[in-house]
């Protein structure tokens, strides 16, 4: 279906911006854009009056914790630098099940759809015995709304035990998540320039996953195709953590693996 919005304030992605102007829209193509008094030169199925509005390309959102908007208001976190934040909020998050994984998603995806975001990604490393399938009922709530999204298989695999910061109770195993990443990417993975869903991998920060998962998580994308994601020197806590566990700074770190 080809589709004439015109008589809009129209916004570019150069900044560039035109009153009167209008574009045509071909299924989920831009086809045609036109100043004002200009008219199509493809034949139009439906026209919309776009008089008083702006019409201006959707926003990108480049990493989000959809789980988390259930916990930003929790008193214990507020106005914590990061790590006591995270040590603040582990133990509730590592109780969530389906429904909270299933609100949370829509609660997020919803806020950014009504801020013109058109396309989002989240980065879910969270996972327990409850919640194990996260990014599958992620995946299903998008599809419902109607979102595009790169939603990434987050992972830690570093806990207390073992010197990371999360508790033990929300780690895997390596072989766990690497198993579980290569299922999601050929579940769900789709490579098409209009892709509405596409996988990364997302070993979550130095402080939570092993040198050993940040190398194989990195090999698997490169096998797949997918792309690779994670935290980088949030915080002065995260620099002196790896001053002292691996004598690197984190990017010095992330290039070494």
């Amino acid at each position: 279906m080809t589709t004439w919005i015109k008589n809009a304030t129209a916004i570019w992605t150069d900044g560039q911006t035109l009153s009167g102007a209008g574009l045509v829209t071909d299924g989920p193509l831009v086809a045609e854009l036109l100043e004002a008094g200009q008219t199509p030169s493809t034949p139009i199925d439906r026209v919309i009056d776009a008089q008083d509005c702006v019409v201006l390309p959707g926003l990108v959102n480049c990493h989000h914790h959809f789980y988390q908007t259930l916990t930003r208001a929790l008193p214990a976190a507020l106005n914590k630098e990061l790590f006591d934040w995270l040590t603040a909020l582990y133990p509730i998050w590592a109780g969530l099940d389906e429904d909270a994984i299933r609100l949370s998603s829509e609660l997020a995806l919803v806020e950014l759809m009504l801020s013109g975001c058109t396309l989002a990604s989240d980065h879910h490393y969270l996972f327990t015995d409850e919640i194990a399938h996260a990014i599958d009922w992620q995946m299903e709530v998008a599809q419902r709304l109607g979102i595009r999204v790169a939603l990434t298989r987050g992972s830690m695999s570093r806990g207390q035990s073992e010197g990371g910061l999360p508790p033990d109770r929300v780690v895997q195993t390596p072989d766990a998540i690497l198993t579980d990443s290569e299922r999601l990417i050929r579940a769900y993975h789709d490579d098409d320039d209009l892709a509405m869903q596409q996988i990364a991998l997302a070993p979550c920060s130095p402080f939570s996953v092993t040198d050993e998962l940040m190398r194989d998580s990195a090999k698997l994308a490169r096998e797949h195709g997918v792309r690779l994601h994670t935290h980088l020197a949030e915080t002065e806590d995260e620099n002196a953590f790896c001053l002292e566990t691996v004598g690197m700074r984190p990017l010095d770190y992330l290039e070494s693996l």
